[in-house]
């Protein structure tokens, strides 16, 4: 969406041009397009925006029509971005629909990206215009299938006529999902046959497969043709290739495969805490044995610490990337329930003078410092083994990094350890907290939203707290500025 009628630019009135607002009849206009919208039915979960003032009142416009949270404001979007970087940019943002709102001719550019590979492809984007791509696969050049194109004016026709009829109900979602066992139960099983690293190494036949991962060719088969219409393979003729996604994250080859997460996320402890949902609603809680998965020394955490580690290399360097530090300072960090140690790590590696306290489980601790030495940095890290809630914490430390631990506790709990944290901070020291936390509305992002239930299956009082909550915990515990960060990983930086 680009913004809506600026006016021209003025230097008398507006010295600084990303100040510039929208006209009295550029705001009437977008608020018609934004109702257009909305009753055409266009969706998004998430809205975004530039941060210049003509961009931000479109999206705040919008967000108004639709009864959405405010806009998160990005300079991916602003006007000078690379439509490249753009891309980039957005398709490391978790969502399935996403309203980006910027300026010309960056959005035309990137809506040209995505629909041709070279980017070659023109979409003029008219003051207020809307254009709807369509991703079919990652976001990535080339990807984008446009499924609407249109001006103020047209838009404003189609408001003119009335709502469209909507679709007819359809069962397919809900078979969908109940189905859905059995698309993870094959890629679990493809996974276990090493499959997708076979056809990485070569073996593209199904008698080259059946072969090399020592199974029959009747299932070999039968596996590789669900794994293609499930959208992980591809097929031509009778052989078997693997689709970008595949070949980045799946095969065991790539730096970037996470295949090694099954171990974690298909874990027999993980699988059974799901087993009855109807009964843990009823409880509001697990029915796992004794506090579920919060048990003193649980070894679902060492299967954790291995099998996650690769999959929390670019959030790690995220968080890096937005905490600002002085490079020429010492830096001491407390990695707080560090597991695998990777975002303590990640710091350690960034700057030469950082040492790194990790605190956790004396099993666990053995695994990060085996990564530790994995990156060269084991002489700056220390470990600090026990209960984050019962271990004295020591410090002082400019960083206490809370990664995706709090939302495991009801949120007394988790005061009550923000409450031990401040005083091991230094002077100036902030606490860096990756968490999962949903809209105000607690069902949007969707994969943001859909975490509480697995805190509902796996412990007894844990919940992904909206921004609101989070901030009035640490506020009561003695916080009183903390500031959520988004795209990315979701990031709060707190300070005394």
């Amino acid at each position: 969406m680009r913004h809506g009628e600026a006016g021209e630019a003025d230097s008398r009135r507006w010295p600084d041009d990303r100040q510039r607002p929208l006209t009295d009849a550029g705001r009437r206009e977008h608020a018609g397009v934004a109702e257009a919208l909305r009753r055409m039915g266009v969706r998004f979960e998430r809205l975004l925006s530039s941060p210049l003032v003509r961009a931000r009142e479109t999206a705040e416009i919008t967000a108004r029509a639709y009864g959405a949270p405010a806009p998160e404001l990005t300079e991916l979007l602003g006007d000078n971005a690379d439509p490249a970087s753009t891309l980039a940019g957005l398709a490391a943002v978790e969502a399935s629909a996403l309203l980006c709102v910027g300026h010309e001719p960056t959005l035309s550019r990137l809506a040209g990206l995505l629909t041709s590979r070279d980017g070659s492809a023109r979409i003029e984007m008219a003051k207020s215009g809307v254009a709807v791509i369509e991703c079919l696969g990652p976001v990535a050049p080339g990807h984008g299938l446009l499924r609407l194109h249109l001006r103020p004016r047209e838009l404003a026709a189609l408001l003119d006529g009335g709502p469209p009829t909507p679709a007819a109900p359809s069962p397919d979602p809900f078979l969908g999902a109940m189905t859905a066992y059995q698309r993870s139960a094959a890629l679990k099983g493809a996974l276990d046959l090493d499959l997708f690293s076979a056809i990485a190494a070569g073996a593209g036949t199904v008698p080259a497969l059946a072969e090399r991962c020592a199974a029959s060719a009747r299932g070999m088969r039968i596996l590789c043709d669900y794994l293609t219409a499930a959208g992980f393979l591809l097929k031509a003729g009778d052989t078997y290739a693997l689709t970008p996604d595949s070949a980045t994250f799946l095969d065991r080859g790539s730096p970037a495969c996470v295949a090694m997460a099954a171990e974690f996320l298909y874990a027999p402890e993980l699988r059974e805490a799901f087993a009855d949902v109807a009964q843990a609603v009823r409880r509001g809680g697990t029915l796992l044995a004794g506090a579920g998965t919060v048990t003193a020394e649980h070894p679902v955490w060492v299967r954790f610490a291995r099998a996650m580690a690769p999959l929390m290399r670019m959030p790690a360097q995220a968080v890096v990337d937005l905490v600002e530090v002085d490079p020429a300072a010492s830096l001491r960090v407390l990695d707080v329930a560090a597991g695998h140690g990777m975002f303590g790590l990640a710091f350690a590696q960034a700057y030469p003078r950082a040492e790194v306290t990790a605190l956790d489980w004396p099993a666990v601790l053995v695994v990060a410092g085996e990564n530790a030495r994995a990156a060269g940095v084991d002489g700056r890290f220390h470990p600090l083994a026990g209960s984050a809630f019962e271990t004295p914490l020591g410090g002082p430390y400019d960083l206490v990094l809370l990664p995706n631990f709090l939302h495991h506790f009801d949120p007394a709990t988790c005061e009550g350890l923000l409450a031990t944290v401040g005083p091991a901070l230094a002077p100036g020291g902030r606490v860096v907290t990756v968490e999962f936390v949903p809209d105000e509305g607690r069902v949007t992002p969707p994969h943001v939203a859909m975490f509480s239930l697995v805190m509902l299956c796996t412990t007894p009082a844990g919940d992904a707290y909206t921004f609101a909550e989070l901030e009035a915990m640490f506020r009561r515990a003695g916080f009183p500025r903390s500031v959520l960060h988004v795209p990315g990983p979701q990031v709060i930086i707190s300070q005394r």
